[in-house]
């Protein structure tokens, strides 16, 4: 599988996985470790420091809730508020005792704004009078103190004066009846005084906040005053904890303005809220830039040093490998006569001297077989030019011609010129390349003579661009083609066959059609050679030749079957002979 990957890429990736994977590793566990060290430890200090202020909120609040108790169980109270409740009218003696009677429990308070005592009628009996809020709002404190009861409630108001404060009230009972109630009262306290008392000097940083809401999600004191009052009941911040806190959690991690907040909440079951801290989580992480920035800095200086000797090693190995790729890959003979020279003592250098090697020897190989060809092809030349004296043989020829045209033997004369045309080309002239219209004369004096020996049982079409005439092609390639198709196209006595030759130029293509209307043949029974020809040279002969000269891929082509005719193609690039 990897052997389908480049060499250069898996030494690539290679080198970044050992280099790069254990330097990030280490950094990201380190960083995530020390982070989350970090922010168990900020979590549990917060947890604790919301602990003491809810102690520190129940001790202050539990102070005002034993004042109420100690004015609520005073027989004048008691009396007073039986008496309204008893139809009685209230007079100017039931609320000066009270007034006396308040005046004489000792309570030191700047925080305390207001005191009120109601009876169960809701007809307020004392009442200090320095501020006061709707009679729709009052009633709503009533009913919040009915529900809460026996416990005390805490509750926030926004007076006239646009004063905020708490409201800390619970129900009078009788104290020879318990279970009778007499009425209500009520204490209003400063939120900002008491707000500063209990969160003071406690803090986690800009865009941290210390709420108290009340079972309802009504916020009751916060250190933002923009919260006060607000109607957080249908909240999903306010949700989650109200959930959690079923489950006996006290921490979630959420989202507050767009930002990651931590939250933490205690619920103080004397006075049925929640103590709420919303810490951001930049607070907690931020003990940890310092030392992140180190471990940031200290990875990129070992990454910078791990790519450095990467691409040191990398360049080692690559390099010396891209010359012997680049030295196999050669072509041109310019290319291949190129050496590697690497005398580096390791093993690539080796194999790079071995590559030096084995190329001069292939050299030396390939000059040797182009020598023995062409020798080869000279040999057969001149076999075939020294079969018969030339000088002899065309006297001969001669006087046969001139017999023929005194006895006005018109088709053995333009016969016998043909033929000693040919035997010319064949014997005297000993190019191995001639241009193409020498070869097609050729073609056309050998089909001159045929036609005296099939009697016009074939005829010859040719298709020739001028343009091919003044290509170079090797000599006698024609005629085997042409001599195929008129043996096979006249086996039966009664066949007439008609050859057509094409010639074609094609950018730097030579590309030649022999076709027939024959009756086919089967390809793969074509024989090396065939003694019986004109030429001597057959089919495969001339497909040897072509790829000796031009390379393997500018071989013979055959198209037939019997029945269908026999198409030959040849292509002949425009460059020297290979």
């Amino acid at each position: 599988m990897l052997r389908r990957i480049k060499l250069r890429t898996r030494l690539f990736v290679t080198f970044l996985i050992i280099s790069l994977v254990p330097v990030i590793t280490i950094g990201i566990f380190s960083y995530h470790a020390y982070t989350q060290s970090m922010n168990e430890k900020v979590k549990q200090a917060a947890l604790q420091s919301i602990e003491l202020l809810n102690n520190n909120m129940s001790t202050q609040l539990g102070i005002y809730s034993d004042y109420m108790g100690s004015i609520s169980v005073s027989d004048t109270v008691q009396n007073g508020v039986a008496s309204v409740n008893n139809g009685h009218p209230l007079t100017g003696d039931i609320v000066n005792g009270i007034g006396e009677m308040i005046v004489t429990i000792p309570f030191q308070s700047t925080h305390l704004k207001n005191i009120r005592v109601v009876s169960n009628d809701r007809t307020v009996l004392y009442d200090l009078g320095y501020d006061d809020i709707t009679p729709q709002r009052f009633n709503e404190l009533l009913d919040n103190i009915e529900a809460a009861s026996p416990q005390d409630s805490l509750q926030y108001i926004h007076t006239y004066r646009a004063n905020d404060k708490i409201v800390i009230g619970r129900k009078i009972y009788d104290m020879h009846h318990t279970s009778t109630p007499l009425g209500y009262i009520m204490l209003y306290i400063d939120e900002s005084q008491l707000s500063r008392y209990i969160f003071t000097d406690v803090s986690f940083g800009e865009g941290s906040n210390f709420l108290l809401i009340d079972a309802a999600g009504n916020v009751v004191s916060s250190q933002n005053a923009e919260l006060l009052g607000e109607d957080l009941a249908d909240d999903p911040i306010f949700q989650q904890i109200t959930a959690l806190r079923q489950a006996g959690e006290n921490n979630f991690l959420c989202e507050l303005n767009g930002v990651d907040t931590l939250t933490i909440f205690k619920y103080n079951t004397t006075y049925n809220v929640y103590l709420v801290a919303t810490i951001p989580q930049a607070y907690i992480t931020n003990g940890t830039r310092t030392i992140n920035m180190m471990l940031i800095a200290l990875a990129a200086v070992l990454v910078v040093v791990s790519l450095f000797l990467t691409l040191l090693v990398y360049r080692s190995v690559m390099h010396p490998i891209d010359n012997m790729v680049a030295a196999c890959n050669a072509k041109s003979d310019e290319e291949i006569g190129l050496k590697i020279n690497d005398t580096s003592p390791d093993e690539l250098g080796f194999l790079a001297r071995t590559i030096d090697n084995m190329v001069n020897e292939i050299g030396l190989l390939a000059q040797r077989w182009s020598d023995d060809q062409r020798k080869m092809r000279e040999l057969e030349l001149q076999t075939l030019q020294y079969q018969i004296n030339p000088h002899f043989l065309f006297n001969t020829l001669n006087t046969l011609k001139w017999i023929a045209t005194l006895n006005h033997v018109t088709p053995v004369s333009h016969g016998i010129d043909a033929l000693s045309s040919l035997l010319q080309s064949t014997l005297i002239k000993k190019n191995e390349l001639i241009p193409f219209d020498d070869e097609l004369r050729n073609l056309k004096n050998y089909c001159d003579i045929q036609q005296l020996r099939y009697a016009g049982r074939f005829e010859m079409e040719y298709q020739i661009e001028d343009a091919a005439g003044y290509w170079t092609v090797p000599r006698f390639i024609l005629q085997p083609l042409v001599e195929n198709s008129i043996l096979h196209g006249t086996a039966d006595e009664d066949d007439f066959v008609t050859i057509t030759v094409r010639a074609t130029v094609s950018e730097n293509l030579l590309t030649i059609h022999i076709s027939d209307t024959g009756c086919g043949f089967d390809p793969s029974a074509i024989k090396e050679k065939n003694s019986e020809r004109f030429s001597g040279i057959g089919l495969s002969n001339v497909d040897e030749r072509m790829r000796l000269h031009y390379g393997n891929e500018y071989g013979l082509t055959i198209e037939s079957a019997p029945g269908t005719g026999t198409q030959c193609i040849l292509r002949i690039p425009n460059e020297a002979i290979r």
